[in-house]
């Protein structure tokens, strides 16, 4: 009996390969960090972030000269000095001191309270719109904000495939569980340091504000502006104020004195203006495109920009941590009996 039971292995040996097989360890965090790595690779793709992101920092800059209050501080001057002008003219006009027909001069007296109702209205918008602004303009640089997505992703996802691999080999996973830990940490701080929630109910008050200004019909009714305010300054400075002095030495032409005093620097305020609004119509379509996209899911895209990176966060720092516990020493070890 015991000569036949000599072939058995021992005990001890069958132990001791029990205990040397790899076992295959807990992967569903992996699975969770590699999924939330593809969705935050993918969101900015969809919804055309990259671009439009560009697009909403380049908007952002080119118009900040002009959401100052000194800026809005000298449009306002501009337009009292108009308002000077206008009234000089109108008041000669009544009184029949013209002498002689001047066509340019009367389309700026046909035309100039739909000017000052549009200009005024558009300084109004920027007063009215010039925290939200700065709310916006201090966020980080809004064309990397894409990348600040689907970098930490691209590292989600690796860590996820890699670590998914070698807990199905039975080994440590260490290494994949750092990496998705710390992709997970910037993830958290990026909304924080960066201001995203602040500025989070900034963007939809900033877009209502410029929605009727920021249009191709609207750039086109401005230049039109100009140029009749051009065209009747060149009337005014010329034949207008020589034939009236002429013929009425004391005429009050102080308006039309202060208007020509004022005229450069007054032209190129508003040239400058006019060409920044006609630069940025298609900006601020993209913007509000972009903030759009959420809509469907019952938020806006900027209101809910801090939350893209803190909830995606948190769910990778918890999966990266799950699963983390001592191994059991086991009770039996080679040698002993049992």
């Amino acid at each position: 009996m015991t000569e036949r039971l000599s072939g058995l292995p021992a005990y001890t040996d069958f132990v001791s390969a029990v205990e040397t097989a790899p076992r295959a360890r807990t992967r569903w965090p992996f699975v969770i960090i590699a999924v939330l790595g593809v969705l935050l690779i993918a969101a900015p793709i969809v919804t055309g972030m990259f671009p439009r992101a560009v697009k909403a920092q380049a908007m952002i800059e080119s118009f900040g000269p002009y959401m100052t209050p000194s800026s809005s501080a000298d449009y306002r001057g501009d337009i009292r000095v108009l308002d000077g002008a206008y009234s000089d003219v109108r008041t000669l006009q009544a009184h029949g001191l013209e002498n002689g027909r001047y066509d340019r001069v009367d389309q700026f007296v046909g035309d100039y309270p739909g000017i000052r109702s549009d200009i005024t209205t558009m300084i109004d918008s920027i007063d009215a719109e010039r925290g939200n602004y700065q709310r916006l303009a201090a966020l980080p640089a809004l064309g990397a904000l894409p990348w600040l997505l689907a970098l930490p992703g691209v590292i989600l996802l690796g860590a996820g495939i890699f670590g998914f691999r070698r807990a199905a080999d039975g080994r440590r996973a260490a290494g994949p569980r750092i990496l998705a830990g710390a992709a997970a940490l910037a993830l958290i701080v990026i909304p924080i340091a960066g201001g995203l929630f602040p500025a989070a109910s900034a963007a939809q008050p900033v877009i209502d504000g410029f929605r009727p200004l920021l249009t191709h019909e609207q750039v086109r009714t401005l230049q039109g502006y100009f140029i009749t305010l051009v065209a009747a300054d060149g009337e005014l400075d010329g034949r207008y104020v020589t034939a009236v002095r002429t013929a009425h030495p004391d005429a009050g032409l102080s308006g039309v004195t202060a208007l020509e005093s004022r005229w450069q620097p007054m032209t190129a305020r508003f040239a400058a203006l006019v060409g920044a609004m006609n630069d940025n119509v298609d900006h601020f379509d993209a913007v509000v495109a972009l903030n759009d996209t959420t809509k469907p899911l019952g938020f806006t895209a900027f209101r809910g920009l801090g939350w893209c990176y803190l909830i995606p966060g948190v769910l990778a720092l918890a999966a990266a941590a799950a699963g983390i516990r001592r191994r059991a020493v086991s009770p039996i070890h080679a040698g002993e009996t049992p």
